[in-house]
This record gives C-alpha cells, structure tokens and sequence, in this order.
C-alpha cells in the first residue's frame, strides 16, 4: 500500500513539474514567451497604466503611451538528493501595454547565465556565457532542461497572478469621520 502511494504521489509531482513547462509558448519567432490579454471593462488605459507602474516599482522602466517595462532575472536551481545548487539565472523582460477596459502582459526574452563559484566561494555568472531559452537543449541534458523550464514556467504563472491581483484591486475610500474631537491648544 506504502508503494503504491509513493508511486501516486510521485506521478502527481511530475505531472505538476510539467505542466508548469507548459505555460511557456512559443511566439512567431519561435522565442520562449508567457502572454495574455485581461479584459477589464469600467476600467481606463490611465488607472491600468498606474496600477501597472505600481506593480513593476523602481525597478521597471516607463514609457509613454501606456506601456511599463522591466527588465529582471530569477535564479534557477538544480536539485540534488539532498540539496539544491544554485545553476544560473535567466534575465526575462516583462512589458505590460494598457488600453481603455483591458491590458497585456508578456514575459519575453529570457536568456539563461549559467553560475560559476568564483575564487570567493560565491556563485557567480560566467561571463560570455549567455544561452537563449530555446537553445538550452543544446547545452544541457533533458532532464536539467525540463527542471529549467518549470522553474521558469512556475515563476510566470505566480508573478502573472500577482500582477492580475494588483490589477484587479478596488480602491477602498475612507469616510471622514464626524465625531472628532478638537482641542484648542492656543488656551491654557
């Protein structure tokens, strides 16, 4: 019974870990891309493109015309049988376009820098070293490939729910209370 039950469990783990590879989707120039348009209808392109500049920070870029880019990395891990070592990072840019009643986001160009320990004991990316996405085949086996994927494919799909959460906010608007008390302080 103990076996059959790990056995399940273990499908179900990699059914999971491969889903998350299918979040990425190929675009028209066979680059690795996590697109999709929201329809958000009462809403305009002004108070999307605020909450947009609001959900990338300091960190992204903003342009005129309704569009917010950032350009940033996650780092990616291979696991052990005990352990998990950290095998580089991949630099993606994320731009979300807002229009009256709806808005886009796109994760696209993700390059992979794999790591190296420098001669501190860091990891640290190897210079020169930069593999597009759809070319980590080449370099790596299948299954660090897939681990990779799906690392990637995971962080998309938490950091694109997050975003449509920022999105979807309702303004909470304070009412001003009447029962204040003043004190007057120019009376001793």
């Amino acid at each position: 019974m103990k076996k059959l039950f790990l056995s399940i469990a273990c499908f179900l783990a990699v059914q999971a870990a491969m889903a998350q590879k299918e979040v990425l989707q190929f675009d028209e120039n066979n680059k690795y891309v996590v697109y999709q348009v929201v329809d958000k209808s009462g809403m305009t392109a002004d108070t999307l493109y605020q909450r947009a500049a609001g959900f990338v920070g300091k960190s992204g870029s903003k342009k005129n015309g309704g569009t917010v880019t950032q350009k940033d990395k996650l780092v990616v891990y291979a696991s052990g049988l005990l352990t998990k070592k950290e095998v580089g990072e991949v630099t993606y840019v994320l731009t979300i376009e807002t229009k009256d009643q709806k808005y886009r986001y796109k994760f696209a160009d993700f390059v992979f820098k794999p790591y190296k320990r420098n001669r501190y004991g860091n990891m640290a990316t190897q210079p020169g070293l930069d593999v597009p996405l759809e070319k980590l085949w080449t370099k790596y086996d299948d299954k660090e490939t897939d681990g990779m994927l799906a690392q990637v494919g995971t962080f998309c799909k938490t950091n694109a729910a997050q975003l449509m959460l920022v999105m979807d906010k309702v303004q909470i608007l304070r009412k001003p209370e009447d029962n204040v008390k003043r004190v007057e302080t120019d009376k001793w």
